[in-house]
């Protein structure tokens, strides 16, 4: 009997046909696998009984996948109209990791690693090589958390001990599928509320966790598991590519940024093979402008809003075939000053003076420690200094905060457009100014926070509404690394159900 099944795979490197290609060799089953952008196709000819077999052996040995989707048996394939891609052979910084390697690893690799144990156990910090580069693993402390912070590293945590994890950490069935991914990327966690209480961990309720994702860190976490430390903070030293981290809606899983596992890779597109995320979005000037190539829609009147806390070009955006891109909304790239801000707040109106005056007032504190990112740009900048103002480090507390909201809606912060020039801005004086009333009445801070995404969802609708109207467009193309934030993608979808709404799939949302 024939049975063609059609697995959806949202990334064109080859690596998990190759699983498959393993598992059909295994089972000796009459089977091929073929890759297709978007699917891998498996085409059986062989007996019931056998398909049967290797289809429980699949459901046993195939393992999670952040660009896995839906499957289905197919009555038919068309073989003419879809283009199988050729395997370019492109090597990927992945460990194949799946349980019979881990268990091969296991058993034959017996390493000492009690020196650095000790290290770790006696509050230092041990310098460790892996597969992917050097990292600097150490026990939750925040004086040691802070301090390499203070140099610029982001801090993570590791888990050696998958099975301990819920007694720190709140993770949801689907967390733990993204964290058991044969990518292993990194997953933002929110810690349980009797934990981080002292800051060991993070500044705020959240970190970005993985479990081990190479040889070397497989051995040396059961060697940290066995001695009782299920979890380890560490930071990337030296390392060849940052690892992925990974969000999702009830829709797909969403790759955020970095290149470990996605990079290099063969673009069928630019046929050529592309090294990095900046290697890839840099070929085509811009992020919105490589998604739009990406998902075929630049023949088509396409809105788009690229928001990311990291660029100098978030905006609003169209694309108009045979015209091209064009930013209708800019979002301003302001001062990193704060007393710069306030005088920008104070010349709004007659009223705005006062306000500034009595905030300074009743909230002194926030004003006496040192305003730190003055390098930043655009929405970081906005709110780096939103964040300052209501007496939090930066633009990740606020967004944190936001998250431990619990309410269904929130206030209305201002967002309005302001003309300069010729061109509309998004009026930041506004957001920090009505942001302030509410503090000054004593609002809290998650309100606020909250309040500040939810009210961003109604500015992007209602432009977006308007501006699909008049050019004709269908499709919103979400991309920044902005989109990342759970309010912002539950409530878009919400306030936006006339549009088809796409965020990219096989590539992250920014670099």
């Amino acid at each position: 009997m024939e049975l063609i099944y059609k697995i959806e795979f949202n990334s064109t490197n080859f690596y998990f046909k190759d699983i498959i290609d393993e598992i059909i060799k295994a089972s000796a089953v009459n089977a091929v696998s073929k890759m297709y952008r978007g699917f891998i196709l498996l085409v059986c000819n062989d007996t019931e009984e056998k398909i049967k077999e290797f289809f429980e052996a699949l459901e046993q040995k195939l393992p999670l996948s952040i660009f896995l989707s839906k499957a289905e048996v197919l009555d038919s394939f068309d073989y003419e109209k879809n283009k199988e891609l050729e395997d370019k052979h492109i090597k990927v910084n992945l460990s194949l990791l799946t349980n019979e390697q881990i268990k091969k690893i296991l058993e034959l690799n017996s390493i000492d690693f009690s020196n650095d144990i000790n290290k770790i156990k006696e509050g230092g910090v041990s310098r460790f090589e892996t597969h992917n580069g050097l990292k600097d693993f150490f026990l939750p402390s925040r004086a040691l958390r802070e301090d390499f912070e203070a140099k610029g590293y982001e801090v993570k945590l590791l888990i050696t001990d998958i099975n301990k994890i819920s007694d720190l950490l709140e993770i949801s069935q689907k967390d733990l599928q993204l964290l058991c991914s044969i990518e292993r990327p990194l997953v933002k966690l929110k810690f349980k509320l009797l934990y981080n209480k002292n800051k060991e961990y993070s500044d705020t309720r959240f970190i970005y966790a993985k479990i081990p994702d190479d040889k070397e860190t497989i051995l040396f976490a059961h060697a940290l598991k066995n001695s009782g430390l299920n979890y380890l903070l560490y930071v990337n030293d030296d390392v060849y590519q940052n690892g992925l981290k990974v969000t999702y809606n009830d829709k797909q899983n969403i790759v955020v940024y970095g290149d470990k596992t996605l990079f290099p890779k063969y673009d069928y597109k630019l046929n050529r093979k592309v090294n990095s995320s900046a290697d890839y979005f840099e070929e085509y000037g811009c992020v919105y402008k490589a998604v739009l190539c990406q998902l075929n829609k630049k023949d088509v009147p396409t809105v788009g809003v690229y928001f990311s806390y990291k660029s100098d070009e978030s905006s609003i955006r169209v694309n108009i075939p045979d015209i091209g891109q064009k930013e209708i909304i800019y979002i301003p790239n302001v001062l990193n000053s704060v007393d710069n801000c306030l005088e920008d707040i104070k010349s709004i109106d007659e009223n705005t003076d006062r306000l500034v005056e009595n905030y300074v007032k009743k909230f002194p504190q926030f004003f006496e420690k040192e305003f730190l990112d003055k390098n930043s740009d655009g929405f970081a900048s906005i709110l780096n200094i939103l964040a300052y103002i209501l007496g939090m480090k930066d633009y990740k507390e606020f967004e944190d905060t936001a998250l431990l909201y619990r309410a269904k809606s929130g206030l209305q912060i201002d967002m309005n457009v302001l003309k300069i020039d010729g061109k509309n801005y998004l009026d930041y004086r506004k957001i920090i100014q009505s942001s302030m009333s509410y503090k000054m009445a004593d609002v809290e801070d998650s309100m606020i926070a909250y309040s500040f995404y939810e009210s961003l969802c109604d500015f992007i609708a209602e432009h977006v509404n308007t501006i699909s109207k008049e050019i004709g467009a269908k499709d919103l193309i979400l991309c920044g690394n902005m989109f990342a934030n759970s309010i912002l993608l539950s409530k878009i979808d919400k306030n936006l159900k006339n549009i088809n709404i796409i965020l990219p799939k096989e590539y992250p949302l920014d670099y």
